[in-house]
């Protein structure tokens, strides 16, 4: 779908959820893990203007890190501009992906790195109707939200993997296909900086009070199931408690990649 035709979608009769100031309290963390040298994760957080997002760069240990750390410096002068309307948000949000992709290709034809690049995940509300949002991702970096009792998985990840398994449609097949397990799920089909168009995928939310949204990079998501997400998110009084809690668990399971995750706990503002 064209991403403008998508971002007008969003405004046309009927698509509100229904209003409500709101609030997003929040808490993140980020490490190398148990296993890697050094951190290639970078995320962002400005719960005041309702814009959380995280990425997992690719390549060597610096051009990785510089990659994630680019898109959310993009994102960053996104966040700096005059207040604009959503509808223009939403577009600008695509545009800062699109540069960070520019600059990530300017650097590796200049350097001549044949690898890098980063995965991406974001999620935003307008700032004057909070109950209405969306969220987009490039990559397996993941969104999962919490509510009523209920976990899960907003995102889909761009990996050959998990793509074969979708094109099975159902089956064991397609579950082992699809599966964290298979070395095919962590071969990404689409990253920033991989192609010289970056191609995320938008989906519209709706936000209400209760619930509770995950944003995570692979090295949380390789170790924890949705089942594991959802009961870790269920339990927590805090996003500092959550984020606690899942930090606690990766560890457990041996933290074989770098971790970065952002828990986001939804009220009345």
């Amino acid at each position: 779908m064209n991403p403008f035709a998508w971002f007008a979608s969003l405004f046309r009769r009927g698509a509100d959820a229904p209003q409500g100031p709101l609030r997003f309290d929040v808490a993140a963390a980020s490490d190398r893990g148990l296993v890697r040298a050094d951190n290639q994760d970078s995320y962002l957080m400005r719960p005041g203007e309702f814009f959380l997002a995280v990425a997992d760069g690719m390549g060597g240990g610096a051009d990785g890190a510089l990659a994630s750390a680019w898109i959310c410096e993009e994102f960053t002068k996104l966040l700096e501009l005059p207040p604009v309307s959503f509808r223009e948000r939403l577009a600008k949000a695509g545009a800062a992906l699109a540069a960070a992709n520019t600059r990530i290709r300017a650097y590796m034809k200049e350097r001549g790195i044949k690898m890098m690049g980063s995965t991406a995940a974001l999620l935003m509300a307008d700032p004057l109707r909070t109950a209405r949002g969306a969220i987009a991702h490039v990559g397996d970096s993941r969104i999962y939200r919490w509510r009523k009792g209920v976990g899960t998985l907003l995102t889909r990840d761009h990996t050959v993997g998990d793509e074969l398994g979708r094109a099975l449609v159902n089956g064991a097949r397609a579950e082992d296909l699809k599966s964290r397990k298979n070395p095919l799920s962590h071969i990404l089909t689409r990253a920033v900086g991989t192609g010289f168009r970056v191609r995320p995928d938008w989906r519209k939310v709706d936000f209400r009070a209760g619930d509770r949204y995950l944003l995570c990079t692979d090295g949380v998501h390789d170790v924890l199931s949705t089942a594991q997400v959802s009961k870790l998110l269920g339990r927590a009084k805090t996003p500092a408690d959550a984020v606690k809690a899942f930090a606690r668990d990766v560890i457990a399971g041996g933290a074989p990649d770098n971790y970065t995750l952002i828990c986001a706990f939804v009220s009345n503002g």
